[in-house]
């Protein structure tokens, strides 16, 4: 499957499960919406009339368990999938709720939750907006039926929205075309030679009224068809940016593990035989959002004029089909830019925390429809002329265009003013020129640390005649944290010198790199512009590593071995075996066997900073009962960094053992000769450590052939020893070696900048560690040459000379610009560590004419 296209993937069981759900538009469940609020699974509404609702669940409860299992280290899918099942199942969730002292306790039984992906409301101006989420199945007779509602109540014009619909259905996009249509071909699929074109029908609809379809790059697919249809049937003009590009078709076949094969089969054409594979339906209007901060004084603050340098689409995905039949030739007939009233969060700052609802309201209704610019624009379009017609649609909006862009560069203007920008726009009476020279600069200029707050400077001055008007300079470069940065000058005299500052701040994971930072300047009058561009190095944070030792301590009959119905507490350390401490880190404990498990607290946050080699203690206490299933308890052990991006995971097997009977003892032992320490009575047990000759303990009893001890003072640690390995006696004082269980490989690597101009970059490196060194590999990527995790390097450490080691050198290949170099050294198949840089490889000169 690899080697076909994109779209053509093996779902697992779970994937297959979701994918019936969005095909469907139903599901066995609670009716519950929730999203995770301050790391808590919080209720953001009950749906109306659905098993939730009934039983008084509200919006802002805290559901603190699913059934047994406490919800603090499940993401917001894992609690979906918990509380979804077959109907007239049980499931009990345990609530905090503000003003209730005690957790409340709601034993709900799952019915189908259907899930409306219509939403529909009639505007003032007779104009009927209908939008589609998703197409699953029937969709098109919940939009007829919507269309009728409306119509009823006197809509005479309509807008469709499919803007971010990621598709669905084939058959129910041909059957929402119907509805506006009654001829002409809607799509044809290609399979080979074999055609088959689905015409249009007339039946239930509205043919003949004014229509206006919103789509962007998140309209894909179904939406598409749909789109493509009413454009090249000219029914409908189309509003918004250009779609995603997605013009395959694909069929599911399902295989007795429940799994599923998607297997793209045809293409589609839109009416003309017109493919849009990989380029997408091209709007008749375009609407471009603009951004302008309130201020500009924070890396949150940020100005966005222009559209995106590359957006992406179908045709950024790895071996995308390409089409015979597309022709990239449509233009927008009209442009738009528009400032967006509401404040973004700047790009990688993340979601703006969200406050939970108050108490008694209903929470944000996610159903609630607020007309945005394009909807505003949408309505005044199809509400100015009463017509089916497209082009005549497109030739009346040209008044309406040129009213509203004349109403929104005003206040473009008066919005840059605010941060001390001139946009106003050129005389008549200025027939000079400007000549501009554009400098580049960050504040600091050189080696930029992981998080950092900067400031990129634009410097522009002016030697012409003539003042300059609304220069806009625009970064370029590979790395994201500085391309697309819009620097906006505005209004420069002749003989002046003016500078923009933005704030930014670098992230705290950021790689070591070399950025070779290039301007795109606009001026109004397109006056001659010479730029110096920058080059700024990136200097990454040192990053912790985490090692970790464990032992499950056995609560039960003290075997120190697992028994169903036993309670355990399972005791981590954690070390940062790194260079730099952590700064936002987590350590998770996941239930990997199913029931029969359960966690009492599966998740720690290290509120305090883990410098190197420092050590931090934690239990989980946990539970096993008659229904676990299988041989083997199994959970897995996570540590994390987030702000850091670092992460280290291992399942942990424990064997179900028969229960050992153990022999109360007292008294001091002393090893014979240095002895493995086990968690429990068996040589199956994991190792705890090591006992040398001569260490001494308390005894606490034996079982079996082991005896069981205090491996400290207070008798916090355990340990089991082979009885045989002892003798009686000794001042039960000693100590031991102890075993770390996962310790990641350290990678020490010798490079020689992070820049060159050779198409290849030697690198030198070694891996040690602890206990095993299995392998190392590196890989290359690079965006603009379309290379994703190539591996270019592979070195085996089985049969050589020191299994704790492993020296390597190699040549790597590159290609023009950054290059993201990632080296991943294993000491097992779950244990690893990974270090990544950039190489910046300069673009090959071509030869100057003399």
């Amino acid at each position: 499957l690899s080697t076909l296209d994109p779209h053509s993937v093996l779902m697992d069981p779970e994937q297959a499960r979701d994918m019936d759900v969005s095909t469907s538009g139903k599901f066995g469940g609670l009716g519950i919406v929730i999203r995770m609020i301050e790391r808590k699974l919080t209720v953001v509404k009950p749906m109306k009339n659905t098993p939730a609702s009934r039983k008084g669940i509200k919006a802002g409860d805290h559901i603190v368990k699913i059934n047994n299992e406490p919800t603090e280290n499940l993401t917001s899918n894992e609690a979906v999938d918990r509380m979804r099942g077959d109907p007239k199942t049980g499931v009990t969730l345990w609530v905090e709720r503000k003003g209730e002292a005690n957790l409340l306790r709601f034993d709900l039984i799952r019915d189908i939750i259907r899930v409306s992906q219509v939403e529909h409301k009639l505007l003032d101006k007779g104009v009927g907006y209908i939008k589609v989420k998703q197409f699953s199945k029937g969709i098109s007779n919940d939009v007829a039926d919507a269309m009728r509602e409306m119509s009823g109540k006197g809509a005479t014009s309509w807008i469709l929205d499919l803007r971010y619909n990621p598709g669905g259905l084939l058959e129910e996009a041909v059957q929402l075309s119907d509805l506006f249509v009654d001829s002409g071909t809607v799509v044809t699929t290609v399979s080979g030679r074999d055609r088959e074109a689905r015409r249009a029908e007339h039946g239930f609809g509205d043919t003949t009224s004014s229509l206006v379809c919103l789509v962007n790059g998140g309209s894909a697919s179904a939406s598409e068809i749909v789109a493509g249809a009413l454009k090249n049937l000219d029914r409908a003009v189309i509003v918004g940016t250009r779609t995603f590009g997605k013009g395959s078709v694909q069929e599911l076949y399902d295989n007795e593990d429940r799994s599923k094969l998607k297997l793209t089969i045809a293409q589609y054409l839109t009416p003309g035989d017109r493919s849009i594979q990989n380029l997408g339906i091209v709007p008749d209007i375009q609407l471009q959002r603009m951004y302008v901060p309130e201020k500009n004084d924070s890396p949150q603050d940020f100005v966005r004029l222009l559209a995106p340098s590359r957006s992406y689409g179908e045709k950024d995905l790895d071996a995308h089909l390409v089409s015979t039949y597309a022709k990239d030739t449509d233009k927008p007939t009209h442009e738009i830019g528009f400032i967006v009233e509401r404040k973004k969060p700047a790009p990688g700052a993340g979601d703006a925390p969200v406050a939970p609802p108050l108490e008694d309201e209903d929470g944000p209704d996610d159903d609630e429809i607020v007309e945005d610019f394009e909807m505003k624009f949408a309505k005044e379009l199809v509400s100015s002329l009463h017509t089916a017609n497209r082009p005549k649609l497109i030739n009346a909006a040209a008044k309406l265009v040129q009213k509203v862009r004349a109403a929104e560069e005003q206040k473009l203007i008066g919005e840059l003013s605010k941060i001390g920008v001139d946009w106003s726009g050129a005389l008549a009476a200025d027939t000079g020129t400007a000549n501009l020279d554009v400098t580049l600069s960050t504040v600091p200029a050189q080696n930029l640390k992981a998080g950092d707050i900067i400031s990129v400077v634009a410097t522009v001055r002016n030697s012409g005649t003539s003042p300059a008007y609304r220069v806009l300079a625009r970064v370029q470069g590979d790395d994201p944290v500085f391309e697309d940065t819009e620097l906006p000058i505005g209004k420069v005299g002749a003989g002046e010198t003016r500078t923009f500052t933005a704030k930014m701040q670098v992230p705290k994971d950021a790689l070591d790199r070399v950025n070779r930072l290039g301007l795109e300047v606009k001026e109004q009058r397109n006056a001659s512009v010479r730029v110096s561009p920058a080059e700024v190095r990136i200097e990454a944070a040192p990053r912790p590593v985490f090692a970790y030792a464990y032992q499950l301590i056995d609560e039960g009959n003290g075997d120190g071995l697992v028994q169903k119905g036993e309670k355990f507490k399972l005791q981590v350390q954690v070390r940062n075996a790194g260079a730099g401490a952590t700064s936002d880190a987590t350590v998770l404990l996941r239930n990997a066997t199913g029931d029969g498990v359960t966690l009492a607290k599966s998740r720690f946050e290290l509120k305090d900073t883990l410098p190197p080699n420092a050590v931090k203690d934690i239990e989980f206490p946990l539970t096993t009962d008659a229904t676990l299933k299988g041989d083997e308890l199994i959970v897995e052990l996570m540590a994390y960094d987030s702000a850091l991006d670092v992460q280290t995971s291992q399942k942990l097997k424990f064997k179900i053992s028969p229960s050992i009977t153990g022999q109360a003892s007292r008294g001091e032992v002393t090893v014979k000769a240095a002895t493995k320490i086990r968690s429990g009575a068996s040589e199956d047990s994991s190792l705890v450590g090591t006992a040398a000759k001569g260490a001494s303990y308390a005894a606490l009893g034996t079982f079996g052939p082991f005896t069981k001890v205090k491996l400290n003072q207070g008798g916090s640690r355990i340990g089991f020893l082979p009885s045989s390995s002892l003798s009686a006696g000794g001042s039960g004082a000693g100590s031991y070696t102890a075993t770390w269980n996962s310790t990641p490989p350290v990678i020490a690597l010798t490079m020689k900048g992070l820049e060159t101009s050779a198409e290849t970059y030697r690198m030198v490196g070694a891996v040690t560690d602890e206990n095993h060194v299995e392998d190392v590999y590196i890989f290359v990527s690079n965006q603009r040459a379309k290379i994703d995790s190539r591996k270019v390097f592979y070195r085996s450490n089985r049969g050589g000379a020191n299994d704790k080691s492993l020296d390597f050198a190699t040549d790597l290949p590159l290609w023009p610009g950054s290059n993201m170099v990632t080296v991943v050294a294993r000491s097992s198949s779950e244990v690893r560590s990974v270090k990544t840089m950039y190489v910046y490889r300069d673009p090959p000169r071509t030869a100057q004419k003399p």
